[in-house]
């Protein structure tokens, strides 16, 4: 399928199979090196990119980041970072500086990470790097980096916006109930934490698959006085930020869930609608007597969530 997106600055527009993952396309495809194929299942944060859409930039795994999730958005890689004339960006500066790298191997997915944190203006870098690994430099380095790096400004040639990309048109949640009803044997695809490794560790071929992420419906997250309602396609880290003041005690279980590039992509409802027996939010959820809005076609019905599972 053709996916339009940019990447580190420049617009492309390629043809891909649904299941290649930005990191084997970007390697193999591009010879961009620089991210790191670590774990291939989303945990050790080698393949770290910058993901830039409406909503802001993220930190993502490239690994399980299937290339149709990035139409109409910016990819920025560690080859990116610095700025067309050299110049390091703050962060690669304050590596150096501070001696936040031996082997290397990790240091590319550090410093993504480090560069989106320090676009957002984040400044809790414990959790903000906790999905990346480091065998050998040990963390105090690279937190005395990212402390450093904090203090200085965001480079402008790091600004992505998507918003002159062509993307594919959104489609209506009464649209998209009703393909899937015509292809019940589709594979959903939200965020890919979990597809991705059926893909990358599996090895599974999938015949038919469907990208919800042009579903604005299923992004959504609605306030009412007595409750809060979330569309099934809200990342975990939209979730964290929407119940953290209301529900303190399930917002650090949230905290602990994943990572930030995993929450970024994760879904609540991904997390629901796969059944795992280790899922995180189903036990919290079921304690809070959460309720789920399910359509089939055009009927719709609600169920509390404990029912859900069979």
């Amino acid at each position: 399928m053709k996916v339009a997106f940019s990447l580190n600055g420049e617009a492309i527009s390629v043809e891909a199979a649904p299941t290649v993952t930005l990191l084997d396309w970007l390697r193999e495809d591009q010879g961009l090196c620089g991210t790191k194929e670590g774990c291939n299942e989303g945990d050790c944060g080698a393949c770290t990119v910058m993901v830039t859409d409406a909503d802001g930039a993220r930190a993502l795994n490239a690994c399980i980041l299937f290339m149709p999730q990035l139409d109409g958005k910016a990819v920025r890689t560690v080859e990116g970072l610095a700025s067309p004339d050299g110049e390091l960006h703050p962060v690669q500066q304050a590596m150096v500086d501070h001696h936040g790298s031996q082997c290397g191997f990790c240091t590319p997915g550090f410093v993504m990470s480090m560069a989106t944190a320090h676009r957002n203006g984040r400044a809790d870098h414990d959790d903000q790097l906790a999905g990346n690994l480091c065998r050998c430099t040990g963390y105090a380095p690279i937190i005395r980096a990212a402390k450093a790096a904090a203090e200085q400004a965001v480079p402008v040639w790091v600004k992505d916006t998507a918003d002159t990309m062509a993307k594919a048109p959104d489609i209506s949640l009464n649209d998209f109930a009703a393909w899937y009803a015509d292809n019940p044997d589709a594979t959903l695809v939200a965020g890919a934490t979990d597809v991705g490794l059926w893909v990358t560790k599996h090895l599974r071929e999938l015949d038919q698959v469907g990208f919800i992420g042009r579903c604005p419906e299923l992004r959504q997250i609605t306030r009412h006085a007595d409750r809060v309602t979330f569309g099934a396609g809200v990342t975990m880290t939209d979730v964290l930020e929407a119940i953290r003041d209301d529900y303190p005690s399930y917002a650090e279980m949230i905290r602990r869930y994943g990572s930030v590039q995993v929450r970024n992509a994760a879904t609540i409802g991904g997390n629901i609608a796969n059944g795992s027996p280790i899922g995180d939010n189903p036990p919290a959820l079921i304690a809070l007597g959460a309720t789920l809005h399910l359509q089939l076609r055009d009927v719709t019905r609600d169920l509390p969530i404990e029912d859900f599972f069979i």
